[in-house]
């Protein structure tokens, strides 16, 4: 039975009635007759549990660590009925965990045991692996990066691995905790978006930290090599980029020092980034950008892949995508991550992952239970009930009505133009290149400094000294300041010279650029690489795109905190910006489509998003090499693009159309800022010819 079904029927009666908006048209052809892959289940079912510890960057959550934010119930001692219920409406078959940041400093040694034993920690490793296994989803562990070492790390591969035969110490543990046989987990990774280093909260471990690229990827080859000893299955991925940055910095040194040892690459994608709490832009506005993202961000995947083809000697090194989603980090007017138009971008991300030259192993939605980001709302043995939040059903949409081979589909249709920001490049017209102004733009008065305590200041001209002494610490920089004239939404490029001497500290010297009302007031700014150690002058860049009502851009002398104690000394000089026009993509197609088709043959889906904020569209599916018989389509809509679920738990849902029988061309109506998934049962046209041709000769 499709368990959407009965939701789907209620959400027809409940759905608002809308407006008689205007009506497009799309034309989709799908070659149902030769598969382009396979649909990989790990990407369009992968999601995040979060299962942090007290004390550590996120543990003091409600439900963290004793409910796993809602997927355990630490009075019955069981996974969570409900819960697991709707995960396995979504399709997950991947499950991640403990989840982000919180790894930084995450012990798993104190997570095993009797539950008495480890207060606060009611959801650690083995009722995780519980929950995977009630849900029927694969478990991938993420592994601290900052504490502990490759013995630990080793150690954890027995736990979970190794025949509890009186030899194994750690098997023995796991079989204490009710498991003898051994779970058989093969994919972990070694930290979370290391390039960052240790958030505050894990100051527990002593001091903050940040890898160069060298010393993570030299641990990850000795945790790699101890992991192996234990289990020669296991895959460990290595982090190499957090976001869409340059290569250059982290990714590239990283995967030229792990080289064919790279068991799997690992990416977070959050794109746009909007903190916004004002309602600017308009909802409509911001989604447009936000749906443009998708389309862009299959040119880093691109550059990626490339990177991992000359450094791994591999054609095919997997990527795993273990976050994503939008970055939405605000509340009003709405929480957009919990909006409609958050569920359609995430549908088509999820498209993107999908297309084989990406070479995407999984992709991990952040994340499936309450939390901050939670697809699913509620904790029922506190008496609340569980909420599906739109971006729930994308997911749900995908396992309950998408195939097993993916075919071609092409789309001819209108396009839309948005000018991006949020780290969403403009898209218009047929597109163009970056282009760069070759007139600099400097500042018109010196630097102006600002008391910095621990760091003497000495201005030469315009070159500022910093010198950190030994009673600073692990100081945040950022009090020599100069101000250049900008325009508002304009790209520009930053670029300045910086020396250091004897630099320590896991942070080094850089510039920020940011709006010059300052970080605190917009939340908006972007840092270059920082030097450490000892450097003679070095060019560093960085671009940055002001916001819709920027005068003017603030530029610091920078070293951001977080990299522990700092001693030494910096340089920074010839400060300029050159105004930047930046690649535009191409207008944005109003309709995008994925299809699929069953193991059999006779079921082709097509998973259909309209982007017009106001607009229906009329889809004409051609299905070449495939003959219709009947079709139904299953409809993700609200009554706005900004809708939610909070208030009212029915305002965004599905809404299920049978379309009847069909021949030839099959028609759907795409409302205004939907995810349509349109099944179209038949056979394929070889077949029907096959069987005509028998029934002639017969006759």
């Amino acid at each position: 039975m499709n368990p959407l079904l009965p939701l789907a029927a209620a959400l027809a009666l409940a759905l608002p009635a809308r407006a008689a908006p205007g009506i497009e048209r799309a034309a989709v052809v799908v070659d149902a007759a030769r598969s382009v892959g396979r649909v990989n289940p790990w990407v369009i079912g992968g999601h995040n549990l979060v299962g942090y510890q007290k004390g550590v960057y996120g543990g003091d959550w409600i439900g963290a660590t004793d409910y796993g934010h809602g997927m355990w119930d630490p009075k019955a001692r069981r996974p969570e009925p409900g819960m697991v219920a709707l995960a396995r409406e979504a399709g997950m078959r991947v499950a991640r965990w403990p989840g982000g940041c919180g790894v930084h400093a995450f012990d798993w040694k104190k997570t095993v045991g009797p539950p008495e034993a480890r207060p606060g920690q009611a959801f650690g490793l083995p009722e995780y692996l519980r929950v995977c296994e009630a849900i029927g989803a694969m478990p991938i562990i993420t592994l601290s990066d900052y504490r502990g070492d490759a013995r630990d790390a080793a150690d954890l591969v027995e736990y979970l691995n190794a025949p509890a035969d009186g030899s194994h110490p750690w098997a023995a543990r796991r079989a204490a905790d009710g498991h003898p046989k051994p779970w058989g987990v093969e994919w972990f990774e070694y930290g979370n978006e290391s390039e960052h280093g240790l958030h505050y909260g894990n100051d527990d471990i002593g001091k903050h930290r940040r890898f160069t690229p060298d010393e993570y990827a030299r641990n990850y080859l000795a945790y790699r090599a101890a992991m192996r000893r234990v289990d020669p299955r296991v895959r460990l991925g290595a982090v190499v980029a957090t976001g869409f940055p340059g290569l250059r910095d982290w990714a590239e040194p990283v995967c030229r020092r792990i080289g064919a040892r790279m068991d799997f690459a690992i990416h977070h994608c959050y794109i746009p980034s909007y903190s916004g709490s004002d309602g600017v832009p308009d909802a409509p506005t911001l989604f447009a950008a936000a749906w443009a993202a998708p389309d862009q961000i299959q040119d880093y995947y691109d550059l990626l892949n490339a990177l991992l083809r000359e450094t791994t000697g591999r054609p095919d090194t997997p990527i795993a995508v273990t976050e994503f989603n939008e970055g939405f980090v605000q509340e009003k007017p709405v929480p957009y991550r919990h909006t409609l138009g958050n569920a359609i971008a995430v549908a088509e991300m999820v498209r993107v992952f999908l297309r084989p030259a990406n070479h995407i192993v999984m992709a991990n939605f952040w994340e499936f239970p309450n939390e901050y980001w939670g697809a699913v709302r509620g904790y029922p043995w506190m008496g609340q009930p569980l909420v599906r939040r739109p971006q729930f059903y994308p997911f749900a949409l995908y396992h309950a009505h998408f195939g097993r081979e993916l075919l071609g589909a092409k789309v001819t249709c209108a396009g839309y133009a948005t000018g991006g920001g949020w780290g969403v490049a403009p898209a218009a017209g047929s597109g163009s290149r970056l282009r760069i102004d070759a007139t600099a733009i400097r500042p018109s008065a010196p630097w102006h400094l600002s008391e910095a305590p621990g760091v003497e200041q000495r201005l030469a001209g315009r070159t500022v000294e910093a010198i950190f002494g030994a009673a600073a610490g692990d100081v945040n920089y950022y009090h020599a300041r100069v101000l250049i004239p900008a325009r508002p939404l304009t790209t520009y490029r930053l670029s300045g010279w910086v020396r250091t001497e004897a630099l320590s500290g896991g942070r080094g010297a850089g510039f920020q650029v940011g709006d010059a009302r300052g970080w605190v007031v917009t939340r908006s700014a972007a840092v270059t690489p920082d030097i450490a150690g000892t450097h003679g002058w070095t060019r560093v860049e960085a671009d940055y795109t002001t916001l819709p009502d920027t005068r003017s851009l603030e530029v610091l002398a920078r070293r951001l905190e977080g990299g522990g104690p700092v001693t030494g000394r910096a340089w920074y000089r010839d400060v300029e910006v050159h105004r930047m026009t930046p690649r535009r993509y191409p207008a944005v197609p109003i309709v995008s489509a994925v299809a699929s088709r069953s193991a059999d043959g006779r079921r082709v889906s097509v998973v259909l998003v309209n982007k017009r904020m106001e607009t229906i569209v009329e889809a004409t599916v051609t299905l070449r090499g495939f003959r219709p018989a009947r079709a139904r389509c299953w409809t993700l809509e609200g009554d706005a693009v900004d809708a939610t679920n909070e208030e009212r738990r029915d305002r965004v849902g599905v809404r299920q159309r049978d379309l009847g029988a069909v021949a030839g061309v099959v028609r759907v109506a795409l409302p205004p800022h939907s995810l349509t998934a349109l099944e179209v049962s038949g056979v394929p046209a070889a077949r029907a010819d096959t069987r005509g041709g028998a029934s002639r000769r017969q006759r």
